[in-house]
């Protein structure tokens, strides 16, 4: 009595509802003690991963923002080689026109003595002309590569290779606050390490990802990749992928894609407006040159034949030119089939040999056909030399493929480029793919931005070769012909019409030669005839032969000139010949005793007397070595100099020593030569022509 009863079993345990209480708040506390252990874990990895996010995203863009300057650094390089070969150009070609102009101006046959034949000087005219024709062209087709390149550069810079710094929105999206965890899905706040917690049903919409990781069976059960990454991990991707750089977009022709970064891709693409300009730039030089030690070889013949009369001497200059033209042949041109090229530089020899007839001292009309021949094959090999030129310096339709190698020039396929001088052209375009071992982070951004799974650009292009050829090169003409190798080719047409008009020319002349009209012009005043005596028919008879240059008072240059038509420098008229024959008259008698007395004139038959010596001292160290004689102060004397100016006055009649002196002024013009003395003085002629004047009768 006074406690309460209690409810107690037989076995002496609680009962039933309070073992359910403590179940449930054990099970409680284990729930609740696991979920702070996913949050907790959960959280830690979340606040790991945006610590990585930041570090990753800050690493990404500089790297990217570095190799983007390394970017910058290319389109800068590439632009500087072609203007700085432009500026080589330049300067090669303003030499040339300066050597050329000395020769065609001041420099030229004809201008001091009588012209070479006709024939010669067209040989180094038509040759000048090229010269100034081909040298123009590679001023002006290196005027507009250095220009459209350094423009084509600076377009690039300032607005699509730009540096990829991210906006400030972009770094505030990228940067993440602890408390947005708080925004993630549940399942990824309680996430159980070590399942599988995506399906591609949901979540998808990104894609998966990771799955370029490479794991083992084991590890790839436990790996987060696929659909099964976290939610902030796609977002964050979204973020950064979102107008991460700009694109230039696609502005690439067929088969002109690779996978090099995109700078490279529309760098190679702008190329095509310059780069058949820079080619036939260089080709323009070598042309201009070939043409100028033609030029100069002619010149020299006219010089060494019509000038000099050197015949041995001119073969040593045509020689080295002869040497240096199949020099430059062989550097600069691979030719593909026969060298007809090789042919030009022969023409020098043929025109020196036709030159060497039509100088030589005796006429003959055999000798004169021979040189006839010489010449028109001197024009002929100038006209296939010519031909051969078009065709190799023609842009090939198939080309030989250009290996890419370090150090080596390169260029696509596609480009048409002349392939007898690819050696010669030192072109450098930019790469169609990246080289093992090289990343393109830029690239990686753009691809990631745009959804592509590829990190470069796709290689596109189909069709046949010959049309992505044509698709490539949209910067040539309606006749599939670039506008540079259409100036080159025009200027090398025309040098075989005037190559042509020279044989018609010389034709006509050979036609004429011997006749009454030897030629379409002569000076003013003076018959055809007179014009050209080298054309002159020989004497009559086997025996005559006729001198070049004559023909005597029959067959000579003078036949058919009456006075009346000639202005002679003596004609005098008739008053002036009697006043000229009354001089004669008075000097013939003194001409008379001249020719009796030896050429002294007033000289008697009286001997003379003997020359009678003088014994005189000269001073210590004097060394005369002119003397003169004269009058000094009214007293016979003589003065002995030496050849510096030191000098003594000799008293003749007493044979004694009057002075010593020193001329001044002397020594600055040179050592005396002469002198001679009189009552005025004393005059002396130095070596360097001047006459110098000590007046007085005697030294001061």
């Amino acid at each position: 009595p006074g406690c309460n009863p209690r409810l107690v079993t037989h076995t002496g345990v609680p009962s039933l509802p309070a073992a359910m209480e403590v179940g449930a708040a054990a099970a409680a506390a284990a729930a609740g003690s696991v979920g702070m252990g996913l949050f907790s874990y959960n959280r830690g990895n979340y606040m790991f991963d945006q610590k990585n996010h930041w570090a990753r995203f800050s690493a990404g863009l500089n790297m990217a923002i570095s190799q983007m300057g390394q970017y910058r650094a290319d389109v800068e390089q590439m632009t500087e080689l072609t203007v700085s070969r432009q500026d080589c150009y330049h300067g090669i070609a303003a030499m040339g026109l300066t050597i050329l102009t000395a020769i065609y101006c001041p420099g030229r046959l004809g201008l001091h003595t009588s012209p070479p034949p006709g024939w010669l000087m067209g040989l180094a005219f038509v040759n000048i002309g090229g010269c100034y024709l081909f040298l123009g062209l590679t001023l002006w087709l290196a005027m507009h590569a250095s220009m459209r390149a350094d423009t084509a550069c600076t377009h690039m810079l300032t607005r699509f290779v730009r540096l990829p710094v991210p906006s400030q929105g972009m770094m505030d999206k990228a940067r993440k606050f602890l408390s947005s965890f708080e925004e993630q899905p549940l399942r990824e706040v309680f996430r159980v390490p070590f399942m599988v917690h995506g399906s591609g049903s949901e979540g998808g919409k990104g894609g998966k990802y990771n799955e370029d990781m490479e794991l083992d069976e084991a590890a790839k059960g436990r790996s987060r990749h696929g659909y099964d990454v976290p939610a902030w991990y796609k977002k964050e991707k979204a973020i950064d992928n979102d107008k991460t750089v700009e694109t230039i977009g696609s502005m690439l022709p067929l088969d002109a894609r690779g996978t090099a970064p995109e700078h490279f891709e529309a760098y190679r693409e702008i190329q095509h407006e310059w780069f058949p300009y820079d080619v036939y730039a260089r080709l323009s030089i070598f042309l201009a040159f070939m043409h100028l030690t033609h030029c100069w070889a002619y010149m020299q013949i006219g010089h060494q034949l019509q000038e000099t009369r050197a015949l041995f001497a001119c073969v040593i200059v045509l020689l080295p030119i002869f040497v240096l033209q199949q020099v430059i042949l062989t550097l600069d041109i691979i030719p593909s089939g026969f060298p007809l090229h090789r042919l030009g530089p022969f023409a020098l020899w043929f025109a020196f040999a036709a030159a060497v007839i039509e100088y030589k001292r005796w006429f003959t009309a055999e000798a004169q056909a021979v040189g006839f021949v010489l010449v028109y094959a001197a024009y002929a090999i100038h006209i296939m030399y010519t031909l051969q030129l078009i065709r190799l310096c023609a842009p090939s339709s198939a080309p030989p493929a250009v290996a890419e190698s370090p150090g080596a020039s390169w260029w696509p396929g596609e480009w048409c480029l002349p392939a007898a001088f690819q050696h010669a052209i030192w072109l450098v375009a930019p790469p169609k793919q990246l080289e093992d071992g090289q990343t393109d982070i830029v690239g990686e951004l753009r691809a990631a931005q745009a959804g592509v799974k590829s990190t470069t650009a796709a290689a596109g292009g189909g069709g046949s070769p010959a049309e992505k050829r044509a698709d490539v090169h949209r910067a040539l003409g309606r006749q599939g012909e670039s506008p540079a190798w259409v100036n080159v080719k025009s200027g090398l047409v025309v040098m075989v019409v005037a190559w042509l008009w020279l044989i018609f020319g010389f034709t006509i002349e050979v036609i004429n030669q011997g006749t009454a009209h030897p030629s379409l012009l002569s000076a003013p005043g003076v018959p055809n005839h007179m014009r050209d005596p080298r054309y002159r028919p020989a004497k009559p008879g086997k025996e005559e032969r006729t001198e070049v240059g004559t023909g005597g008072a029959i067959h000579g240059p003078a036949v058919g000139v009456h006075a009346h038509a000639v202005e002679r420098r003596l004609q005098a008229s008739a008053a002036d010949l009697h006043e000229i024959a009354a001089k004669l008259r008075d000097v013939l008698p003194h001409l008379q005793g001249l020719s009796n007395a030896d050429g002294v004139l007033g000289a008697s038959e009286t001997p003379a007397p003997a020359a009678e010596g003088l014994q005189v001292e000269w001073p210590v160290f004097f060394e005369p070595h002119h003397l003169a004689c004269g009058q000094a102060a009214s007293t016979p004397a003589a003065v002995a100099i030496s050849k510096h100016g030191r000098g003594v006055l000799v008293d003749l009649s007493k044979g004694s020593l009057l002075h010593q002196f020193a001329l001044q002024g002397v020594a600055e013009h040179g050592a005396i030569t002469s002198v001679a003395l009189d009552h005025l003085g004393l005059l002396a002629a130095t070596s360097t022509g001047v006459v110098l004047e000590c007046a007085g009768a005697a030294p001061q």
